[in-house]
């Protein structure tokens, strides 16, 4: 992804800003934790309403100093913003604070896209309801399902077994809440949630993957 200079916007017009003291230092330990910030999330907003009035000035700031990138994307209502890194490069944030997603948790997140969205099953609103609509829709296929998610971790399908998985599933889900993905009805429940606008970074990684899910699941099927 490339960066362009904007023109009379200096790094550091944003701590002019009468709100800096009081909500930088959240929202950049926020972005650097791979939050996605949006209008929603995290409540009550008083960061993604700081982004959006120093947008240009914090965009110079992460790329100058970090050589990171702070992005928008979606649309012109439900857009949010997040750090994201320049071609060959991870910028200068230490490996633990910017590697945000385990491999069973990408898998989870593209089978819950499927599902959700290319699927339509747009009544999928809890953990539950996920796991057991997953174990239907793929009943045939079940076994190989669960080896591929648990195999993404260990590397040995032979670790496989149903709790495990949706041990799994559950701490996946609970990522995409830290990401800022979906957001818990009930934070002590976690079962109950809503995907919010930022989900939709998931599909702009890993289109081609969530188009071929059954084809992977299939090969998995048919391994020895």
């Amino acid at each position: 992804m490339g960066y362009e200079n904007t023109e009379e916007v200096s790094r550091i017009d944003f701590l002019y800003d009468n709100k800096v003291e009081q909500v930088f230092a959240k929202l950049d330990y926020a972005l650097r934790s791979g939050i996605h910030i949006q209008r929603d999330y995290p409540k009550p907003g008083e960061l993604f309403r700081f982004i959006e009035r120093n947008f240009d000035s914090l965009k110079l700031y992460y790329h100058e100093l970090f050589r990171i990138i702070l992005s928008k994307e979606g649309n012109d209502f439900n857009h949010y913003f997040f750090i994201d890194f320049e071609e060959g490069s991870r910028g200068a944030i230490p490996t633990s604070a910017r590697d945000y997603l385990d491999t069973e948790a990408i898998l989870i997140g593209m089978l819950f896209f499927k599902l959700y969205r290319i699927d339509g099953n747009i009544e999928l609103d809890t953990v539950d309801d996920f796991t057991s609509t997953l174990i239907s829709e793929y009943d045939d296929e079940k076994e190989a399902l669960f080896k591929l998610i648990v195999s993404s971790r260990s590397g040995n399908s032979s670790d496989f077994n149903e709790e495990k998985v949706i041990d799994l599933i559950k701490k996946a889900f609970d990522t995409f809440n830290h990401l800022g993905w979906i957001e818990w009805e009930d934070n002590k429940e976690k079962n109950r949630f809503k995907p919010l606008p930022s989900f939709e970074r998931l599909r702009t990684l890993y289109q081609s993957q969530i188009n071929n899910i059954d084809q992977l699941i299939t090969q998995s099927k048919n391994a020895k």
